[in-house]
């Protein structure tokens, strides 16, 4: 008997967090521990570009996180709690108001004495400021959202900060990480006022240092050091408006083979936690066997963000156009088989998926009702072939009228896991008429912004959402390729329920929007999902604090994906 999705997840976290021991998430049960002077060690698999978390080649929110700070902070289980924010601002008081007009605001008080990791005031003004250079439309290098609905940003005192929308938005009172973070005014100002003016270029500001090894933010390290591609150095911010971290030092250590990494953490003394796709699954058994079994540390796999295939559907970056017809897109659908695929990824253990949007949001039955499905078929796959007007050639692969393959691209991040992913289902749409040419791209190429939007078929993604398939997020060279959709699929309806996700502030009537939008998502197929990716964590047993809660991975609007750091000022070492 099938498990219903949902239940396997139990499941799954059951069996993979069994031997953790207990860990408390809420600071305040018992003593505090007294400080340690003492270094944590992580392992991170890529080397982040900035540390700052709204450019958007930063794809590092867990990096990021151990040295910003943000007006809110989602715990592990997908929580709003206030950060720099003494409290959140709440719909139909005075601190989140609905105008007769159909603007907004909501205002948010800061805690009182912040500062930046520099001893400087951290106050209102910071983020009024922020707001100015993410909504420059010459810098192209932010994610856009949400400051594009943003009218107006006031700071009547250092403490208050008013933000005036254009119309009602479900996010404006949990504003976390990458939406609408401070900066350090008195450090940037004068450099963006030499790009305003045009004493400046656009490249010379964003290559400022103070975006890289010169970083100041409010998190709760600073950075001290940065050795690219080997290591960063921080010590605990005493400022940090959530408390001090408990252990005094931090090194990011990057390491880009998992392999390397599970030799490091079975060695034992190099690395104290991992997460960050720092380890594959398989290694999983190997830690739970070798490692943990001897009380050296705790192993777990934790369900995160769906893996996504996007499919190019712009003719101008397109390798073949037979993968802009419908019914060549579901064809290939008719041939992808998951269950195989969770075999030889995650040996039968991971939660294959039909959509992007994991079953525990509360919209997730009513998605379940209208979502278009592509059982494995290979004869109503050759059907639809037939009727797109291809036929096969001597070698059982589909042909065009003029004897031309249809050919699929497909590029993927190098890395075993994710190649492996690659072989099997490249070899069953190979075994069904497509001409499929694999390729395994390094990371720092594939992490590249142009290289991901231009892909010319199949592209390998892991955590889109429901603003991943809007016009506004296709990326171009005008934009400084910027934007989340990759596959650059647009379609009129699923951009009015988008809009009207957006001014919606009753979350069940959002969840019904973002259910028929990804229901389009499923009929349209500007791509696959696969399965919720499996993250593999590790930590000594001298560490205590990390929570192995499943990653929530924000669909709805009110909630978003969570850092494993969300609470690292708590952690302890024995």
């Amino acid at each position: 008997m099938k498990l219903p999705i949902g239940l396997v997840a139990l499941a799954l976290i059951g069996l993979l967090a069994s031997c953790a021991p207990a860990q408390s998430s809420t600071p305040g049960g018992s003593a505090e521990p007294p400080m340690q002077s003492r270094t944590l060690v992580v392992g991170h698999r890529h080397d982040p570009p900035t540390l700052a978390p709204k450019v958007a080649s930063s794809n590092t929110a867990n990096s990021t996180r151990l040295f910003n700070a943000a007006l809110a902070l989602f715990d592990s289980q997908g929580a709003p709690r206030p950060y720099l924010a003494d409290t959140l601002p709440q719909l139909s008081t005075e601190s989140w108001r609905v105008l007769a007009d159909g603007r907004m605001e909501t205002t948010y008080r800061l805690k009182d004495r912040l500062t930046w990791q520099d001893g400087a005031p951290l106050e209102a003004e910071d983020f009024a400021f922020a707001v100015r250079v993410y909504k420059d439309p010459n810098l192209g290098a932010f994610i856009r959202t949400p400051q594009a609905d943003v009218e107006g940003v006031l700071a009547p005192d250092p403490r208050t900060l008013v933000i005036q929308w254009r119309s009602p938005n479900p996010v404006a009172g949990v504003l976390s990480f990458g939406d609408l973070d401070p900066l350090p005014k008195h450090l940037l100002e004068a450099a963006f006022a030499d790009y305003e003016q045009g004493r400046s270029s656009a490249e010379r500001f964003l290559g400022d240092p103070l975006w890289t090894s010169d970083y100041v933010g409010a998190g709760p390290y600073r950075l001290e050091s940065w050795d690219r591609g080997v290591q960063l150095e921080a010590s605990a911010f005493e400022g940090h408006s959530l408390g001090r971290p408990r252990i005094d030092r931090l090194v990011v250590r990057v390491v880009t083979d998992e392999n390397t990494t599970l030799a490091a953490v079975l060695a034992g003394g190099q690395l104290d936690y991992t997460a960050s796709a720092t380890l594959r699954f398989e290694h999983l058994l190997v830690l739970k066997r070798e490692w943990e079994a001897a009380g050296k540390g705790t192993a777990v796999a934790v369900p995160s963000a769906a893996i996504f295939l996007n499919l190019q559907q712009r003719p101008e970056y397109v390798s073949d156009e037979a993968l802009l017809d419908l019914r060549v897109r579901r064809a290939l659908a008719h041939t992808i088989d998951r269950q195989v695929l969770n075999e030889g990824v995650y040996e039968g253990f991971g939660i294959t998926t039909e959509t992007i949007v994991p079953p525990t949001v509360p919209f997730y039955s009513d998605l379940d009702r209208i979502l278009s499905r592509y059982p494995v078929d290979p004869n109503r796959a050759r059907q639809l072939m037939s009727e797109a007007g291809f036929t096969s050639d001597s070698e059982g692969f589909f042909v065009n009228g003029q004897g031309r393959r249809v050919r699929v691209d497909f590029a993927v991040q190098k890395s075993p896991e994710i190649e492996r992913m690659q072989a099997i289902q490249s070899d069953i749409w190979r075994r069904n008429g497509f001409d499929v040419q694999p390729v395994a791209v390094v990371p720092e190429l594939f992490a590249r912004l142009e290289v991901r939007h231009t892909l010319p078929g199949l592209g390998y993604s892991q955590g889109p959402t429901e603003g991943s398939f809007t016009a506004v997020e296709i990326g171009s060279e005008a934009n400084r390729w910027a934007g989340l959709n990759r596959t650059g699929w647009t379609h009129p309806e699923y951009e009015r329920l988008w809009a009207a996700a957006n001014v919606t502030l009753d979350a069940t009537q959002r969840g019904d929007y973002v259910a028929q939008m990804m229901a389009l998502v499923s009929e349209y197929l500007p791509g696959y999902p696969l399965y919720f990716a499996l993250t593999v964590r590790t930590r000594v047993a001298s560490l205590q604090g990390p929570v192995d809660e499943a990653e929530s991975t924000g669909f709805g609007g009110v909630s978003k994906e969570t850092t494993p750091y969300w609470n690292v000022q708590e952690w302890t070492m024995r």
